[in-house]
């Protein structure tokens, strides 16, 4: 409060505790869709591109998978022994998908089946290559069960459009904050400036609606202007607030409106007078009836 007559309402610890929140979670829905448009889903391609080739299923893949090799079904289509087993496999290339906006943008391609198959001549004949998948995911720090399926271009792509709209709406809450921020709420001897507006004279104001004070802090002011009614709002949460410690800005702000107005305020009626009024109603419908058949 500037003087005991004029008293001004700044943005309230309410809205700014609020408005972090609203732009942190923003930010972050942000950063996060943007990690795994760029990299996330692509590191899990790797995993689930890898791990077919450790696949035991012994069956064809789909054709959205005409890339993919198991190692089991290589090893079972000839007589290997472990030296010639080791010396085929040594050669081989992990496949991966044509589509290179499916893998990292630092994807080896050229990059040898791992050693643990390459090695695993015994697991192979067993049928066990998930026990070479599980050594390999332990040295490479890959999830031992990864993904059920490839993430296509247009998943990965969402990411980011997902990824856009975070971010716009992160810039349009700042262009809010901001606003807000640079406005106040004010009441002088002579009439009320709402946020961003101009003062509207005590003498101009022709209806006031507090039902939603005492409950949300939000009263609305009916004024005249050119000849015209129009509306302004009174919200003592964004601006001011009521916190004793502070000297609740707010409600003296509104107390300094309620005394200088002279229109009419439309309050809140409660359950409870409701009930008195229709109690009071009908004991005098009672007496009116007895008088009636007295007479």
């Amino acid at each position: 409060m500037s003087d005991p007559k004029t008293i001004v309402c700044k943005p309230s610890k309410w809205f700014k505790t609020r408005a972090i929140a609203v732009a942190a979670m923003l930010t972050f829905f942000s950063l996060w869709f943007f990690k795994d448009g760029y990299w996330g889903y692509r590191e899990k391609n790797v995993a689930f591109v890898t791990n077919l080739l450790f696949s035991d299923k012994g069956e064809k893949f789909p054709e959205s998978l005409d890339f993919a090799v198991a190692a089991s079904n290589e090893f079972n289509k000839e007589k290997y022994t472990a030296e010639t087993w080791a010396a085929f496999a040594s050669e081989q290339i992990i496949p991966a998908p044509e589509d290179k906006s499916l893998m990292p943008r630092d994807y080896d391609y050229s990059q040898k089946w791992p050693e643990e198959i390459v090695n695993g001549y015994n697991e192979l004949k067993e049928d066990k290559p998930y026990k070479l998948w599980e050594a390999y995911s332990s040295r490479t720090s890959l999830p031992i069960k990864p993904s059920e399926e490839i993430y296509d271009a247009g998943t990965i792509r969402e990411q980011f459009i997902v990824c856009g709209i975070c971010v716009a709406l992160l810039l349009f809450a700042i262009f809010i904050c901001l606003r807000i921020m640079g406005r106040t709420m004010k009441v002088t001897p002579t009439g009320y400036s709402p946020p961003g507006g101009d003062e509207i004279p005590f003498t101009a104001m022709r209806k006031l609606d507090k039902r939603k004070w005492d409950g949300k802090g939000l009263a609305m002011i009916h004024y005249e202007e050119d000849g015209e009614i129009k509306k302004a709002k009174i919200d003592g949460m964004v601006y001011g607030q009521f916190q004793e410690e502070d000297g609740a800005p707010a409600e003296a702000l509104f107390t300094q409106i309620m005394e200088n107005f002279k229109g009419e305020v439309i309050e809140f009626v409660s359950d409870d007078d409701e009930d008195e009024d229709d109690e009071d109603e009908s004991e005098s419908a009672e007496k009116s009836k007895s008088t009636t058949e007295s007479e």
